[in-house]
Parts: structure tokens; sequence; C-alpha cells
């Protein structure tokens, strides 16, 4: 042990020199070996995954990240030594090398701020050795930690530092930085700032990264930028923020995002794009955001409850019906009859929101509460009456004679599909559309204010209605003759 040293630090030191010597081993076995180039590379590249994975095991990285850094120093420099030995057939031998170099700028990204100086000489120094041996046969795979290499710490270039406080440095010294650092690279770090909740940070880097002329329209460091400001900014500059963004290019970038796994990701830009159109009461692309959102959210949400809750929310920001009848859309298709009354809820709303000239939406709004109350034949008279008055129609004259001829029915108060105060609301609400008040009125009554409506359309409808209410008379006055003449037999019975 070496004065100074700890047992820990003694521990690690001999485990770092059996693991190199592990590596000379691995590379002469390799040399030595009589099978076929490609056999023994991919027998080499096996073995040296294990060796690496065996001695890594040992440490974990969010604990102590130096041991695992000094491991990937070694592994590094073995194995680029150990290339000119290597087959070019076997398809291993670059994704080993790759998945080496990015897993060590994974965790040089995660190493507290300041590395032990002697470690990180030890790092530059072996990642030069290891470029420079790739690089004679054309290999550029360590650029990255070639690039990390140049600095004295992960996250200590002076461009770099000052972009990350804001402090903007000159254009050319921006651009010089983001070309030498790649966009493979920028990616890693901004992920690795959004992960530790620095995403003010990641807004600003992804920012010049975005507006960069080699990158812009490239990569997705657009939706990084703009996934940050969702997680940072305050709704009224949120929507400033994004308002020249295209939604089908924020749709785009919420498929890249899920596609990615980054579902959290991809609901909070969703959401923000969502509340966007609906504040605007725009019906671009709404209903795309509205079903990729209710599917992200379900996802994440444990219970329909929740997803209610949401539902609720994006209503009050509701200015279209068409967004209201969306989300009553995607609330059927997601938890069904659990979510009724508040369909219910956001029906009556839709209704207080249309235009009086807006036809086709009140007309849309009550054919969907038929729909959602199927059973209630109260509920569907006053929908198909509503539907009548805002176009009086023969088709529609005959739907609400239909229903009125149909016998009234005792409602259950027990098994209703809403509460009845729901359903009450709903009834007065869509009562408010008439310009009568029909509710002791009998079929009749109603009737000939339904024609008198109709304007020319009466024409057709009343030939037909008088013969029926003419046949209806004859039966009436037959049944009385009938009565009539049963009481008399019964008289004349009586004084016999």
């Amino acid at each position: 042990m070496a004065e100074g040293e700890t047992e820990k630090e003694y521990d690690t030191r001999k485990a770092t020199e059996g693991l190199r010597e592990r590596f000379k081993e691995l590379t002469r076995t390799l040399i030595e070996s009589p099978e076929s180039p490609s056999e023994a590379s991919l027998r080499f590249c096996q073995e040296f995954c294990q060796v690496l994975v065996e001695h890594a095991s040992r440490w974990k990285a969010e604990e102590d990240p130096v041991p695992l850094l000094e491991a990937y120093t070694v592994a590094i420099l073995s194995y680029a030594k150990a290339t000119t030995c290597l087959s070019s057939e076997c398809e291993n031998v670059p994704r080993v090398l790759e998945n080496l170099a990015l897993s060590c700028v994974e965790l040089l990204l995660s190493l507290p701020e300041h590395v032990p100086g002697a470690l990180w000489d030890e790092f530059q120094s072996s990642v030069k050795s290891a470029h420079s041996f790739l690089q004679e046969n054309g290999n550029t795979q360590l650029y990255m930690l070639s690039v990390m290499a140049q600095e004295p710490g992960v996250w200590t270039n002076a461009t770099l530092c000052r972009i990350m406080s804001n402090e903007i440095p000159e254009i050319d010294k921006v651009h010089e930085f983001l070309h030498l650092e790649g966009p493979t690279l920028l990616s890693m770090r901004l992920k690795h700032l959004i992960k530790q909740n620095r995403s003010e940070k990641a807004a600003v880097l992804a920012k010049m990264c975005s507006e960069y002329p080699e990158y812009e329209g490239k990569w997705n460091f657009k939706q990084t930028y703009l996934v940050c400001l969702c997680m940072t900014k305050t709704q009224e500059d949120l929507m400033q923020e994004i308002s020249q963004v295209d939604c089908k290019d924020a749709l785009e970038m919420i498929c890249n995002l899920e596609s990615d796994g980054d579902e959290k990701a991809a609901l909070c830009l969703c959401s923000s794009f969502l509340k966007r159109q609906l504040l605007q009461g725009d019906v671009y692309c709404a209903w795309e955001l509205t079903l990729f959102w209710s599917k992200l959210l379900m996802r994440s949400e444990a219970s329909a409850d929740s997803f209610l809750e949401q539902c609720r929310k994006l209503v009050l920001l509701s200015r279209s019906v068409c967004h209201i009848l969306f989300l009553i859309k995607v609330i059927q298709s997601e938890v069904g009859e659990v979510g009724l009354p508040v369909c219910i809820e956001m029906c009556i709303q839709a209704l207080q929101m249309a235009s009086s000239n807006d036809m086709d939406s009140r007309t849309t709004i009550c054919k969907t509460i038929s729909c959602l109350l199927p059973g209630d034949l109260e509920v569907k008279r006053a929908c198909k009456l509503t539907e009548f008055l805002i176009q009086p129609t023969t088709e529609s004259y005959y739907a609400v004679e239909s229903l009125y001829n149909e016998p009234d029915e005792k409602l259950d108060d027990e098994n209703l599909p809403v509460p009845n105060s729901l359903r009450c609301e709903l009834l007065l609400a869509l009562k408010t559309q008439w310009p009568f008040d029909p509710e002791f009125w009998d079929w009749r009554t109603l009737k000939r204010h339904c024609l008198a409506l109709m304007g020319e359309e009466a024409s057709i409808v009343s030939p037909v209605d008088t013969l029926r209410d003419t046949d209806e008379e004859l039966e009436e006055g037959a049944a009385e003759k009938a009565l009539t003449r049963r009481r008399s037999l019964s008289r004349m019975w009586r004084r016999m």
C-alpha cells in the first residue's frame, strides 16, 4: 500500500491493475488463436465485454463513479490497441467500441464537478493515445471522448459555461463550440441536464443548438428546447414562445419523443400545444392533439378520476364547441361509462357556449347527448325537439313526432346513468334554446306550434297529419258511440 493511500484506494488500484492484465491476456489469446480472424474477433469481443461487466459490477455509478472511470480508461486504451488484430468482417468490433465510448461519455457527464487531477490526467492521456491508434485506420469512434479530453473537466469549457449561465458569448465562439462538440455529444449533455432537473440551462443550450445553421432543421434540438420551455415557463410565457410553431411540426416532435420512450416529455409537449389550440379556439390539428394527449395521459395516470379531472381543466380553457366534443369522444373511448357524468357536464357547457347562429354545432351537441343517454326518453325528446327548432324540416318534425308518440316512461331514480340533478340541469340547458315551454302540453298542442314554425314545409306534413287526426277522431267517435250504446242498454235492462 502506497504512503497516504487508503485501503479503499488500494483495493481500487489493485483491481484496476488486474483488469489491465486481463485485457492484455485477452489480446495475447486473440493473436495466438487458431480460429479464423472473424471467429477469434467475435470471441475477443464477447470475453472483453464480460470481463468489463464483471469488474464494473463491483461499484455503483451513482455512489462511487471514480473506479468506473478508471475501468473505462483502461478498457478504451486496451481495446484501441487490440483493434489492429481484430477482423473488420466481425460486426461486433465497431459495435463494442461505440458502446464503450457512449457508456464512458454518459459516465463522464454524471461525474461530480471535480474529478481528481491524477485520474483526469490519466483519462486525457489514454483517450488521446487510443484516438490516435484508431485514427491511423480511419476510425473516429472516439471523437466525442477526444473532445472532452481536451478540456480540464467535463463541464469546464469556457463557451459552454457562459451559455449555461445565460451570458451569451460571441456568435463565432458559440458556433465553434457547437461544431467541435458535435450533435451527439450535445444531445447527451441536454438529456443529462434535463435528467438532473436543470431544464432552464438545458433550454438555453438547446436553443443555441436549434439555431445553429449546421443543425437547424436536423436532429431534435428544437423539440428538446420546446420540452424544456414546457417544464420551466409559466403558461402565459409558454404560449407566447410556441405561438409560431406549426402544430404539424409539434405532432412530429411528439411522435419522436414517444418512439424514443420519453412519454413524459411527449405528454408535456402535447399538453402545451393542445392548450394553445384551446385558448385560441383553433381546431387545426386539435383532434390529433386531443387523441395523443388522452393516450399519453392514460398511460401516465393511474386512475380514471385523475384523467377526468384533467379533462375538466381543459374544458375550462376551451373556446370552441369542437374541442369539447373531441374531449367527450376521448373520455368515452378511454373510461367509458365512468366518464358519462363528466360528458354530460361538457355537453351543458357546449350548449351554453354555442352561438345561436351555429346550427351545425348545436345540432351535433343534441345528437351527442342522445347517444350518451339512449335510454332516457325525456332527454331524447328534448334533444329532438331542439334539433327541430334549430332547423324545422319535415325529417326533424317526424323524428319529434315519433318520440312523443312513444308511451311515457317512469324513471328509476336509483338507477339513473347520471345524477338526477345533473339530468335536470341538462334539460334546463336544452329548454333555454326553445321559443316556448311545452312542459304541460299534449302532442297535439305541441304539433300545432311546430307546424307554425315550418313555413311551406308544413303543407307537406299537414295533410298527412290531418288524415291521422281524422282517423283518430273517427276511432274516438266510434268508441264514444259504443260506450253510449252500452250505457243505454244497461239502463233499459234495469227498467225491465
